[in-house]
């Protein structure tokens, strides 16, 4: 029997995150459990790449990502 971290539908998502550019981590618990760690630096710089507007800036605040934008005014 695969491990779950080898049947197709995880390894096919674990390739999907990774070529969004996210910094993926998998931890296996035995052959039937694993947790998928999602480095929050990464999802911040996809988020950051997706926002056309020059003037922004993207960071980590307590719980939140925030996006930040501006007009020079």
């Amino acid at each position: 029997m695969l491990s779950i971290t080898e049947h197709p539908a995880v390894a096919k998502s674990l390739r999907r995150l990774k070529a969004m550019g996210l910094k993926v981590h998998v931890l296996p618990e035995g052959d039937n459990e694993a947790y998928i760690f999602v480095d929050i630096n990464s999802l911040v710089k996809l988020i950051s790449k997706e926002i056309t507007y020059p003037n922004k800036k993207v960071y980590i605040e307590d719980n939140f990502i925030v996006i930040n934008v501006w007009r020079r005014g």
